[in-house]
């Protein structure tokens, strides 16, 4: 199964953006890399969250991972 990375930065002002982004990944079951680097097997379900934080002036990357070692 493949996995997908989605790295992201929000403003932190409003925290209500971080905190909806958060909320949504953790209801979809990615798991946390570290603070803004999650990953999941729905890219779809990704590529919205990452849609989203574009919207509200964040940037947002998806990347597919592949573990080479």
């Amino acid at each position: 199964m493949k996995e997908f990375v989605l790295i992201y930065d929000v403003p932190r002002d409003p925290t209500k953006i971080e905190t909806k982004v958060w909320r949504d990944l953790i209801k979809l079951g990615a798991k946390k890399l570290q603070h803004s680097v999650w990953k999941h097997s729905d890219l779809s379900k990704l590529i919205e969250i990452a849609t989203f934080i574009k919207k509200s002036g964040g940037s947002a990357t998806i990347l597919e991972e592949k573990l080479i070692f």
